[in-house]
């Protein structure tokens, strides 16, 4: 029996030590929650005080390195031979799907109206600064940390022809140690990251049934929708990407326009072009100044903390398995076409996204309650109740939060059993079955803590868990550079592969 669980351990080590992480957090959310709180905050207040300003740099370095790729003749290489599996419309609704679909939704609303109530900075228009701050949190820096980290991951097995996706990582290293621990820090920040989608997600779509039907269906109603989504996710990877993770992209990209149309029709054109556009070209040209919070861009040490480093830290713990899907559905594409399309594309279309909810938000405060937004998980159906259809819109929006969070959680699925099966880029059902269990269970622990601690705790984990997997993935992005600049590899690269 001992030597039967020892083989079981050596050859499924990777299910195995994730198993023990999502174990831990199930077991202590459910039984000590109050001590897991703690424990997070503390250990998270001691690395912010070191930390805040090394979060910042990595999100700026993320940024500069892929326009740097743009410019190098390695932008017209393509990755792979073979013919793009996806559409142009697939393609990008994978990546939105995948990306932040269900982010996007949870702080349509709410984020912009807390800078617009509490300004970062001092400034002339508090509600272009609001646009601005939420362009910069969720625009060129979250889709440069995905499409640097798919880059380098697809550039190795497509190009250098590296024939495992675990080489590929780190393909720089001969030792196995190096890329075993490498391995393992991803598969443990990437449970992270996708627990927080799971969780946040999950309670927004119960506080919005909650507020829809004027009930409360209380925590144990909560980890019911946790259960079922994973179960369902679970699903949805055993599947395969062609199947239904593609069918859910497709179906929540669609609607998500849909739904941002239909509040457009609303909003005063002239208003929303003048904010939008002076907010963007305020990002753009300001963009150096708030990636390092300096000058008149300097926001206190609470607001970055809570926020800026939150969201890098977000974004960081979700690199690794998006990244990698996006290696894995990207075949066949140009370097500079997948750049474009994995950071511009996304980027001017949250743009798009957030300026129509914001301006329709602000007029909508003008004249009433100037809080009725602050609920993180309540505040996009409070703010749908205010247009005609609600009912319907409710409905098309929990679907959307819904689907959002499958997808996520589907994807992380695949990649996961991508990890634990040798790096086979069609992993096996039963290492699918075996990650959606953990992550599943895992999210329980942590949504077990109640709504009310939830975003903190999770805030606090992926904050976290963030900084060593930022280590690895500096040294990746440098590595990369040295062998395509100084070795100059990227001249020859399958000669050299």
């Amino acid at each position: 029996m001992i030597i039967k669980l020892y083989g079981y351990v050596r050859t499924n080590s990777l299910l195995f030590y994730g198993g023990l992480f999502g174990v831990f957090f199930f077991v202590t959310g459910l039984f000590a929650p109050t001590f897991l709180t703690e424990v997070l905050n503390q250990v998270n207040q001691n690395l912010l005080a070191v930390f805040s300003t090394y979060y910042l740099y990595i999100g700026l370095i993320s940024v500069i390195a892929a326009l740097v790729i743009l410019c190098l003749p390695l932008r017209k290489q393509r990755l792979g031979n073979e013919k793009p599996a996806y559409s142009y419309f697939s393609w990008v609704a994978l990546l939105y799907s995948t990306g932040m679909g269900s982010g996007l939704l949870l702080r349509a609303v709410q984020e912009p109206i807390y800078y617009l109530n509490n300004p970062p900075v001092e400034t002339a228009n508090n509600k272009v600064t609001a646009l601005q701050y939420t362009f910069f949190h969720w625009g060129f820096t979250p889709w440069a940390m995905y499409s640097l980290f798919g880059l380098i991951v697809a550039y190795n097995l497509y190009i250098k022809k590296i024939p495992n996706l675990l080489d590929a990582i780190v393909p720089y290293s001969k030792s196995k140690i190096v890329k075993y621990v490498a391995t393992l820090f991803i598969v443990l920040i990437t449970i992270t990251g996708v627990i927080a989608s799971l969780g946040l997600g999950t309670a927004q779509v119960v506080k919005g049934i909650n507020y829809a039907l004027k009930v409360d269906y209380g925590n144990n109603f909560l980890l019911l929708m946790v259960i079922l989504i994973g179960v369902v996710a679970t699903y949805s990877a055993l599947t395969g990407i062609n199947k239904v993770i593609k069918f859910l992209a497709d179906f929540d990209f669609t609607f998500s326009i849909v739904l941002m149309l239909f509040i457009a029709l609303f909003l005063n054109f002239n208003t929303f072009m003048f904010q939008t556009v002076t907010a963007f070209y305020n990002y753009i040209v300001h963009f150096f100044e708030m990636s390092l919070s300096l000058g008149n861009y300097k926001t206190s040490e609470t607001f970055t903390q809570e926020w800026t480093v939150f969201y890098w830290a977000f974004w960081l713990a979700w690199v690794p398995f998006t990244g990698i899907f996006i290696a894995r559905i990207s075949k066949g594409r140009t370097i500079k076409e997948f750049l474009i399309t994995t950071i511009f594309i996304p980027t001017i279309a949250t743009v798009i996204w957030f300026s129509i909810f914001a301006n329709s938000a602000f007029d909508i405060i003008n004249t009433g309650d100037k809080t009725q937004f602050n609920n993180v998980f309540s505040s996009l159906f409070i703010f749908l109740e205010h247009f005609p259809f609600h009912f319907i819109t409710f409905f098309i929006a929990g679907l959307l939060v819904l689907i959002s969070i499958i997808n996520s959680v589907d994807s992380a699925i695949f990649v996961l059993g991508m990890f634990s099966d040798n790096g086979n880029e069609n992993p096996s059902k039963r290492h699918k079955l075996g990650w959606g269990f953990i992550i599943t269970a895992t999210a329980l622990g942590l949504t077990a803590i109640g709504t009310s601690e939830l975003l903190n705790g999770i805030s606090n984990l992926l904050v976290i868990m963030a900084l060593p997997f930022s280590f690895l993935y500096g040294s990746i992005i440098f590595l990369f550079f040295k062998n395509i600049i100084i070795n100059k590899e990227a001249s020859d690269p399958i000669s050299k592969s």
